[in-house]
């Protein structure tokens, strides 16, 4: 049962009534009134005609015109002479003069009623005229008004259940097709699309609900994914462990020297196990919003020179080179120093890791009031289709890559992170063969900020 289309439907009917009723209620009573106005205004101006007349005829001539007008006329004439007794009449029985010239009079004969006026006559020997006008002369009118706009009411309430028709469909229609497609979701069908026919608000929810579907099918595949690389990721490492205890417990070693290098072995995949869960629990509090931040005024080529003083030894020791060019006076940017430190740790360790007899540039310089870092290397590079998912967690274009150099795959994604909570923005250039740029930009410290 479609509950919006008969609640709105009704709705817009309900206040179309509310209008359009008393509106007609109002409509009916001008007209009315101005039928009683217009007759009293008629038969004042005939008593003034009449007396205008009656000054100048003479009196044998005052019978005819009488019943001239009672015969030609519906209205009644009645003639008194200046002590107000009646002189003429048309069958008005029962009237005497009142104090007013103008009102309303009922014949007691045949309870007609009638609204009089009446008018002296100056220059003869009569006294005053009245006209008598039957009150429903104009009723006739009224009744063909009131028809009139009773058939436009029922017109117009036709029109307006049309257009209820079609204005309830028209909003009801997108509200059924999102309301469907939350079902399906709530199944966990997530292959909906509800159709945007318009540009309004309903029209920007319907497009609102087909994103959501789609960030929700996204999040249920990368969910999917998660769960199969954090699975493929510790299955490694404890098959390792599992395996080389096997040996150990099995005293399948042939020396001692063999036997310390199972332990060896042991003891860095748990400890790499230990740091993949470690990162895990960090991405997992910033994605959560729930990551605590030490802001601070700080100078970032502190930040880079102690940064570079920690992958020198490893650099060197692959005949890597480092170089830096930054920029003086820089500004001071609102970070945590540690996070910070993190986040080049990870890309200049990278840097070195798939570099080898290379060099790693650091650049950093004042660009339309940001901090730029740039960190580029001469390594072996990044493929073009990888680009756009190397910040996702375990993404590798070359699977077996970090694990060559003790990676957990979640280094890019925790920097990109880091780079976000502290207002900052990462982006990265690759060309295979050529090496790898890192771009960050950091905005600097407003006056005020602490």
């Amino acid at each position: 049962m479609n509950r919006i289309f008969y609640k709105l439907g009704g709705s817009i009917m309900i206040l179309f009534l509310i209008v359009l009723l008393p509106l007609g209620y109002v409509m009916i009573q001008i007209f009315t009134n101005y039928n009683d106005v217009h007759l009293y205004e008629d038969t004042e101006e005939m008593a003034s005609h009449y007396a205008t007349i009656l000054a100048v005829v003479d009196d044998s001539d005052i019978e005819p015109l009488i019943q001239s007008l009672d015969h030609e006329t519906p209205r009644k004439i009645m003639i008194t002479d200046p002590s107000g007794n009646v002189v003429e009449d048309c069958g008005i029985s029962g009237f005497h003069p009142p104090e007013h010239d103008v009102g309303t009079f009922t014949d007691p004969n045949d309870q007609q009623e009638y609204i009089y006026a009446g008018e002296q006559v100056q220059g003869n020997d009569i006294g005053e005229v009245f006209i008598f006008s039957p009150s429903d002369r104009m009723d006739q009118s009224t009744v063909q008004i009131q028809q009139a706009l009773f058939l436009s009411g029922i017109g117009a309430l036709l029109l307006a259940f049309g257009f209820t028709f079609i204005a309830s469909r028209q909003f009801s229609n997108p509200l059924q097709e999102m309301e469907r497609a939350a079902q399906q979701m709530t199944r966990g069908e997530l292959d909906v699309e509800v159709p945007v026919e318009t540009r309004d608000e309903l029209g920007s929810l319907s497009h609102s609900t087909n994103e959501l579907a789609r960030e929700l099918k996204r999040y249920r595949n990368n969910r999917q994914a998660f769960f199969s690389n954090v699975s493929h990721e510790l299955r490694t490492p404890l098959s390792y462990i599992q395996g080389y205890c096997d040996a150990l417990k099995k005293e399948l070693y042939q020396d001692e020297m063999e036997k310390q290098q199972f332990i060896d072995i042991i003891h860095e995949e748990a400890h790499r196990m230990n740091r993949m869960i470690h990162d895990l629990f960090e991405l997992s509090r910033m994605e959560e919003g729930h990551f605590p931040l030490n802001l601070e005024l700080v100078h970032i080529e502190d930040v880079i020179n102690r940064t570079k003083t920690k992958v020198a030894a490893e650099a060197k020791q692959k005949n890597i080179s480092l170089s830096e060019d930054i920029e003086e006076n820089l500004p001071l940017i609102a970070a945590d120093s540690f996070r910070l430190e993190q986040i080049f740790t990870n890309l200049l360790q990278n840097a070195v890791n798939y570099s080898e007899n290379g060099h790693v540039w650091i650049e950093v310089s004042l660009k339309n009031e940001d901090i730029e870092v740039k960190i580029t290397d001469t390594g072996s590079g990044i493929a073009t289709e990888d680009l756009p998912y190397i910040f996702e967690r375990f993404y590798r274009g070359e699977k077996s890559r970090a694990r060559d150099f003790g990676g957990t795959g979640l280094g890019l994604a925790i920097a990109k992170q880091l780079t976000e909570l502290q207002y900052g923005s990462i982006q990265v250039e690759s060309e295979p063969g050529k090496g790898t740029a890192f771009v960050l930009r950091f905005p600097e410290a407003k006056e005020g900020e602490e």
